[in-house]
């Protein structure tokens, strides 16, 4: 980065880059003691434009709600991943996750059905990571769906038609990279 920034650029960049995952403009303000969230905005963005002067992988994004995450530009997640100690999520709570949020709100006991029984244990992870919320249905019925944080993390849109129609693009393109590695494997 260059030099010439200040320090409370290099503090929200410490405060965005630790958080991993979305802020809101207020809580940037009251953790670097700002006067206000226009201030806040105005320093997010600046660091933003730093970021692309600088030619960085790494972006600023400005997500509804005035929140703000410093993410890896999609152009460079494969190589990353290579190199990342570990997935967030392993591929069977990847998939319950996905199952949800394609189905929401589901209740618990559809994912189970569909998923396993080992599902009930990929939800409480879910849960605690903050990509779902659990609330009460009918009867002892409990409903799924995403959370917020969950839209955001992945870039998909809060609005759940919109994000159903991103992830059935998601998933067609990720079927599409599968059958293409699996032709290529067989030319070998």
């Amino acid at each position: 980065m260059s030099s010439g920034r200040d320090d409370r650029l290099a503090r929200l960049e410490a405060v965005l880059y630790a958080s991993g995952r979305p802020l809101s403009l207020a809580t940037i303000v009251a953790h670097l003691r700002l006067e206000n969230e226009q201030e806040a905005k105005q320093l997010t963005l600046r660091l933003g434009e730093i970021y692309e002067q600088d030619g960085s992988p790494l972006e600023v994004r400005h997500l509804p709600e005035d929140r703000v995450v410093i993410q890896l530009k999609t152009d460079y997640t494969r190589e990353a991943r290579k190199f990342s100690i570990r997935p967030l999520l392993t591929a069977g709570p990847l998939r319950t996750l996905s199952y949800i949020a394609y189905n929401q709100p589901i209740e618990q006991r559809e994912v189970a059905i569909a998923r396993g029984s080992q599902a009930y244990q990929h939800i409480k992870q879910l849960v605690q990571l903050g990509f779902v919320d659990r609330e009460k249905g009918k009867g002892r019925a409990k409903l799924l769906k995403t959370t917020d944080d969950f839209a955001d993390t992945l870039g998909l849109s809060r609005d759940r038609s919109n994000m159903k129609r991103q992830l059935r693009s998601l998933f067609h393109r990720l079927e599409t990279e599968d059958l293409q590695k699996q032709e290529k494997q067989k030319d070998l």
